[in-house]
């Protein structure tokens, strides 16, 4: 079993929200499939743009994982991998998104997380980046808007990304 350092905890969620911003195909514009989308489109901004305050707001109130995080100790993450890392840029593929309730929602993405722009799969080879694969739980508030109750991750692969 691998074990993860904190900054990795934190580099790991806010990719996971990030990771969702990239789809490959447009839902109708009001269905849940994109609303979801454009929830990791916020993500992803935010996350480029190191902004704790709009990644934090993607957080459910309710939110626990296997590893024992709550919403505010994600918050802390958040913070402490902004302060670290100058550049932040990603690259995601998302594998899937189904909903087992109507106010429910899981999301499987592939990310690549990087300190400089990384446009394509083929860019992967041969730079150093941290990929992912992540499976987010994500809950509708009771103002219609989506939030993160819970994720997991594991190490992805180069294949995950084609």
């Amino acid at each position: 079993m691998w074990r993860l350092t904190a900054q990795s905890r934190i580099r790991i969620f806010l990719w996971v929200i990030a990771a969702l911003a990239v789809a490959a195909c447009s839902p109708p514009a009001d269905s849940p499939e994109a609303e979801v989308r454009a929830l990791v489109a916020q993500a992803q901004a935010a996350a480029e743009a190191r902004n704790a305050r709009d990644l934090r707001a993607l957080i459910a109130e309710e939110y626990a994982d296997a590893h024992g995080h709550d919403r505010k100790a994600m918050e802390n993450l958040i913070r402490l991998h902004i302060l670290r890392n100058q550049s932040i840029h990603l690259l995601t593929r998302i594998r899937g998104i189904t909903f087992p309730e109507a106010d429910r929602a899981t999301v499987s993405v592939a990310t690549a997380m990087a300190g400089r722009p990384v446009a394509r799969a083929d860019d992967l080879v041969g730079l150093t980046a941290d990929l992912y694969r992540f499976d987010l739980e994500l809950v509708r508030q009771d103002g219609g808007e989506w939030r993160v109750s819970s994720a997991a991750w594991a190490p992805a692969r180069l294949e995950d990304f084609w």
